[in-house]
């Protein structure tokens, strides 16, 4: 989008400002349309701008698992997810499927649990290369978006589901784990949304302040 028109316009507005008697008349008449000429090319370059970052683009539509990693977890993920109707889908799957396992592996680790750092590892390692296989391939990993913020709302549910189980295992409290069940559904409404969200939508990220000073307090 050009400015040059804007100039010419502004240009020979405050030329009929600086230097006619009717400056005044004109400004109360062209400053009603200027407003409305500024305010309809923001919202074109608004428009223009949210399209450009929505675009679909791939870096590398023909990459193949092996480009990144050839570990045979990730080779056998991949054999599956293309054998499907939605490839794409599948591999948001299992990345989140991984993620989930690793959110679990840190939340029980940080109870005391030992021997998780491995297979913790091993499943970060692999939704890290899930996500840039989905950025490569089909331009569907940025910042603030499905991944993360499914991410983002799963660590809080998870870490209180952990420690409503424990709970429950240690006093028989079986509110605890009727609560417990909560989070299950709640854990799958959040993967049922990482599923269907659109390409490159961003989500805001949550705020958990008040309930963190709260548990602090």
């Amino acid at each position: 989008m050009t400015l040059a028109p804007w100039l010419v316009v502004g240009g020979w507005w405050l030329v009929v400002v600086m230097y006619s008697d009717l400056g005044g008349v004109v400004l109360r008449e062209l400053f009603p349309l200027l407003m409305a000429l500024i305010g309809a090319a923001g919202v074109y370059l608004m428009r223009e701008r949210r399209r450009r970052r929505m675009r679909i683009a791939p870096l590398r539509p023909d990459a193949t698992m092996r480009d990144l990693c050839d570990t045979p977890a990730l080779l056998e993920i991949e054999r599956a997810a293309l054998a499907t109707d939605d490839p794409r889908l599948a591999f948001r799957r299992a990345a989140i499927e991984n993620a989930v396992a690793a959110l679990y592996l840190e939340t029980i680790a940080e109870c005391g649990v030992e021997n998780t750092a491995e297979m913790l590892r091993a499943h970060t390692e692999t939704w890290r290369a899930l996500r840039d296989y989905l950025r490569l391939k089909y331009d569907d990993a940025v910042a603030d978006d499905w991944f993360e913020h499914f991410t983002r709302m799963a660590r809080p549910y998870i870490r209180e589901k952990v420690r409503l189980t424990r709970e429950f295992a240690l006093h028989l409290d079986e509110g605890a784990e009727r609560y417990a069940r909560i989070y299950d559904e709640l854990l799958r409404e959040l993967v049922d949304e990482a599923l269907a969200a659109p390409q490159k939508k961003t989500f805001v990220p949550p705020d958990f302040s008040y309930s963190w000073k709260n548990e602090r307090s």
